[in-house]
């Protein structure tokens, strides 16, 4: 019996069954993901996308219903998508804190990059501008205080309302437009900077967003407010009393969205690629619009014109506008220096 098994063993070929006994393994996990991604190509999908709040209705009610007819009736799946709202730098930093976002929609570009830092977002990738909307000056009807640019803001004993630029991404447009529209008025930056000063010496209730902002004001907080123009005409819409002014020269916002690659799983890669594709597409871009958003391609009629609109790109990018003038000194001067009334927690809404 022995001598049989060694003739066996010697004349086995080992090497050919050690390749079998590696092949087997690798062979069994290809069948089950293969299968996997069979079936994930079949199934429903359910995405999710993190959105600052001014954008809720134009999602909700316009964006997602649109699109999520579009993919059923284009690949026969099912699909789901489920926002989640919220001021956009607080945003930003949950998706930084594991929040499970597949696509980020932003108030401003700096936001992305910090999803860059906390490697939610490949080094790479290039946000995709989707909408735009000029800051605008809300006050109460009738323009008692004769607004008509930002430095009339800082006028004495008139009481301002401004978007947190700590968490708001329409704080830091506004201390952006306020600043810029300064600085190409008389091209001194020490001016600039003092004018800039002097409005924020009226400023005394900070809300966290533009959306609780705009609350504050409906509530009879305040005299004006710096916001978007997309979110006065909306409250107008709702039959809010106010009135917006559109200085001679302001900053145009730019909306961006992004893929968050550290989220975005195989079965919904597709159909969250062909989401960023749809949002720059005519039949979104037509929603946004609907929504008092100015498209990206065209920002015509029925907006009022911006007679000096200028972009972050003039001010060095969103790189460097933001060190210098959101953290260098409005964070580290400014902010010191209010005397802030508390806002009523209850309105803290998101942005």
């Amino acid at each position: 019996m022995a001598g049989v098994i060694r003739q066996w063993l010697a004349g086995t070929d080992w090497l050919r069954v050690l390749r079998i006994g590696l092949a087997l393994p690798l062979l069994v996990v290809a069948a089950f993901y293969g299968w996997m991604s069979l079936d994930s190509a079949q199934g429903p999908v359910h995405l999710q996308v993190y959105a600052f709040s001014t954008q809720e209705e134009a999602l909700t009610q316009g964006i997602f219903p649109a699109f999520e007819q579009a993919w059923e009736a284009e690949t026969d799946r099912d699909l789901t998508i489920e926002g989640v709202f919220g001021a956009s730098g607080t945003l930003a930093g949950q998706i930084n804190l594991g929040a499970p976002a597949d696509v980020a929609i932003l108030s401003n570009a700096q936001h992305v990059a910090h999803l860059k830092v906390g490697r939610r977002v490949r080094a790479s990738t290039e946000p995709l501008v989707v909408a735009l909307t000029p800051m605008v000056i809300v006050t109460r009807p009738g323009n008692p205080w004769q607004i008509a640019g930002f430095d009339d803001l800082a006028q004495p004993g008139l009481r301002l309302l401004h978007a947190d630029p700590r968490s708001s991404g329409a704080g830091q447009w506004a201390v952006l437009a306020e600043y810029g529209s300064a600085l190409l008025s008389s091209g001194d930056q020490a001016d600039a900077e003092a004018r800039l000063r002097a409005l924020w010496h009226n400023v005394h209730l900070l809300g966290s967003s533009a959306r609780s902002t705009m609350a504050l004001f409906e509530l009879g907080a305040g005299d004006a407010f710096v916001t978007y123009e997309q979110d006065a005409l909306m409250a107008r819409e709702r039959g809010s009393e106010l009135q917006v002014v559109v200085p001679l020269s302001t900053i145009i916002a730019q909306h961006v969205a992004v893929l968050v690659d550290d989220n975005v799983k195989l079965q919904e890669r597709a159909a969250a690629e062909a989401f960023m594709n749809y949002l720059t597409g005519q039949e979104a871009q037509a929603i946004f619009r609907r929504y008092s958003l100015r498209p990206v391609a065209d920002g015509g009629e029925p907006f009022a014109p911006v007679a000096r609109p200028f972009t972050v790109d003039e001010m060095g990018g969103w790189s460097r506008a933001y060190v210098e003038l959101i953290e260098e000194l409005w964070i580290a001067e400014i902010e010191p220096r209010l005397e802030l009334e508390a806002a009523p927690s209850l309105l803290e809404m998101g942005e």
